[in-house]
């Protein structure tokens, strides 16, 4: 019989990648000895999973106080200052905090009764909010609206010849050459607060739109040049042309490219509009100035200044600026305020301050796919305190 403290053991050198041809034989037979064994093994290769688990553990148990001190001992917690961090833990080190209690206490993080199922009901809380998820609208030509959220594969419309086809959480436009002479009929793809979507445009141009956003396209790419709006932020892949150079437009700005990948964030509520370059080349335009970036650069162009111009960032963190398109939050060096923006986009929440804002910036990264107590347990480690509210609101305690 494998002991709770066998487990821990070979759970942990899985995440590390050190088991043994013995050791693996011995968790695959754990794994085949009960369907609770593979749910359990499989929350631990989902960090937002087990982070869920281990909140909703700590929770249940009022005794469990020694084994969390042995958690946070595995934490490189940095000292109080100012301007506060706190730092979250990486995947092995929820594993190593899942094998002291595994090891610690003898049983799972549910309760192991034989023939029971463990039960997730616990997970949501009565003012909990799930997160965001796949969902939009696309606002025909004509003006009607289709809300792809729970629409099965297969078309949803034709347009100037065009089929537009859901597929798999994405949407598709395959044109036909016989219209390529008509006059363009523009479709808008917009995502609520609370939701994500993709789209693969006319010219084969893959676009990834955050929440709160919106891609404005013609069905087919006429004339000179590829052209289409965005509003909030979206992640482009363009398909190269050297004939049909691909433009953005946002707000006062407009990017020029040829083929590349690029981030935009343009919600009105940052301050800046901001351009990142992934790959390949772009050029930023504002009122009279213009630059062109190369890849790690940033583009960025004030709102609000009355003269409108765009200034470089020659070494932007790329990774925390696509993070969002990788299903993370990445809050190295955020401020709190910046912070829950983007979880009132995400989890389409109203954030309010009882007092002050607290002058805190945060450290590392979250899964988006966490439920919003669970990743305010996280936020807590910095010393600021939530309370959720009916109504979908978040009150930042001081």
């Amino acid at each position: 019989m494998t002991t709770a403290e066998q487990v821990s053991h070979l759970l942990f050198k899985h995440l590390q990648g050190t088991l043994s041809v013995e050791e693996q034989q011995q968790l695959e037979h754990w794994l085949q000895q009960s369907p609770r064994n593979r749910q359990l093994f499989n929350s631990v290769n989902d960090e937002a999973q087990l982070r869920q688990q281990l909140l909703v553990y700590q929770e249940a148990q009022q005794q469990e106080q020694p084994v969390w001190d042995k958690i946070q001992q595995l934490r490189n917690r940095p000292s109080a200052g100012t301007v506060r961090q706190v730092r979250f833990p990486r995947k092995w080190m929820w594993a190593a905090a899942l094998c002291v209690l595994l090891a610690g206490t003898g049983v799972y993080v549910w309760n192991n009764t034989p023939g029971q199922a463990p039960d997730n009901t616990a997970t949501v809380a009565v003012h909990d909010v799930q997160p965001g998820k796949t969902g939009a609208v696309l606002t025909l030509a004509d003006g009607r609206q289709v809300v792809l959220d729970s629409l099965q594969n297969g078309v949803v419309a034709v347009e100037n010849g065009a089929r537009v086809t859901l597929k798999n959480g994405g949407l598709a436009y395959n044109g036909s050459a016989d219209n390529t002479t008509a006059a363009p009929l523009y479709n808008t793809l917009s995502t609520p607060r609370g939701r994500q979507f993709q789209l693969v445009l006319p010219d084969g141009t893959h676009v990834w739109l955050n929440a709160a956003s919106s891609l404005q396209y013609p069905t087919q790419f006429t004339g000179k040049e590829r052209k289409v709006v965005v509003t909030g932020e979206a992640y482009f892949e363009v398909a190269a042309s050297s004939t049909l150079p691909f433009t953005v437009v946002t707000g006062n700005a407009a990017v020029q490219v040829l083929g590349t990948s690029f981030n935009i964030n343009a919600y009105n509520n940052e301050g800046l509009l901001a351009a990142t370059l992934v790959a390949g080349s772009i050029k930023v335009s504002a009122g009279e100035s213009t630059v062109l970036l190369k890849p790690g650069q940033q583009a960025q162009v004030n709102h609000a200044a009355a003269k409108q111009e765009v200034k470089v960032v020659r070494d932007a963190d790329v990774a925390q600026v696509v993070a969002w398109k990788e299903g993370v939050f990445n809050f190295e060096d955020v401020t709190l305020e910046e912070a829950m923006r983007q979880l009132e986009r995400w989890y389409d929440i109203e954030v309010t301050y009882e007092k002050k804002i607290p002058d805190i910036r945060f450290g590392g990264k979250l899964s988006r796919d966490m439920s919003l107590k669970g990743l305010l347990k996280s936020l807590e480690e910095a010393d600021v305190h939530f309370r959720i509210e009916e109504g979908r609101r978040l009150i930042v305690l001081p």
